[in-house]
């Protein structure tokens, strides 16, 4: 898919969200084995680092699953990993970064850390979309984002919203029914359902604005697996073509064979 989508307000950025992620209910259960492994850092660094890793892995799967649904086109989660894993150090590097970034804002009264969070948060969407690197990412999240930033926020604000909500709801029946694990279930299942739709709209929020400034003029912005088969298909015309003049260079010679022979004649 090339140039834009259609620009939705944030309600409808997170509604079709959904609709996504209902074509794509494994999403939910990578999100979820994810968040459980995340779980088990408190037992072990090793499982704190693996979930990092895996949690930007993930994100990177849906932002790709975003691009196809934006565009059109099925897909699934094993199709999409392949494309996210050749850039998983990118992804790495650009959240480094973002991390540091966040947490130096933050520390300055939290609202710098917000607004440069918002800012960076479309780095992973351009790294695995249009195959960036991690600080070419970082660069496009933040011309992108400029005048996008309160639709960011409200997509994050309504995640929490209902995040919030729910898990109110999950502690009033864990409550009655005297169980932490019903708790711990039901909070490891809203994020497994909010987190890919987040990360999802906020695909489809740097989607909408890409061309506005995301990159130098002229740049391919497809894909590197898409532009491998836009190249083999550009081969192919440029062959007919070619066929095609050869055939035509033949009937001019035949026709000035056949103005000969009348001249003779």
């Amino acid at each position: 898919m090339d140039g834009t989508v259609d620009r939705k307000n944030t309600v409808e950025t997170l509604l079709e969200a959904v609709e996504w992620l209902t074509r794509n209910p494994p999403l939910i259960l990578a999100f979820l084995i994810v968040g459980l492994i995340e779980g088990l850092g408190e037992a072990s660094p090793i499982f704190s680092l693996l979930g990092v890793v895996l949690v930007v892995f993930v994100d990177g799967i849906a932002h790709r699953v975003a691009y196809a649904e934006a565009g059109g086109e099925g897909t699934t989660i094993g199709s999409e990993a392949g494309p996210v894993l050749e850039r998983l150090l990118s992804l790495l590097g650009a959240f480094v970064v973002y991390v540091i970034a966040v947490v130096i804002g933050t520390v300055l009264l939290i609202v710098p850390g917000i607004y440069l969070g918002l800012r960076l948060a479309l780095a992973f969407p351009a790294i695995v979309i249009d195959d960036q690197r991690a600080f070419e990412g970082l660069s496009t999240s933040w011309a992108v984002a400029q005048g996008n930033l309160l639709k960011l926020l409200g997509i994050s604000v309504l995640a929490v919203v209902v995040a919030l909500s729910t898990l109110i709801v999950g502690l009033v029946f864990s409550a009655a029914l005297d169980s932490v694990v019903f708790m711990a279930i039901i909070s490891a299942v809203v994020t497994a359902v909010l987190s890919p739709i987040v990360e999802m709209s906020y695909a489809r929020v740097y989607l909408e604005n890409r061309d506005d400034g995301a990159q130098p003029a002229g740049t391919d912005r497809r894909p590197a697996d898409r532009r491998d088969r836009d190249t083999d298909h550009s081969r192919d015309d440029t062959w007919g073509n070619d066929s095609w003049d050869d055939d035509s260079d033949w009937d001019d010679e035949s026709n000035r064979d056949d103005d000969r022979g009348r001249s003779n004649w």
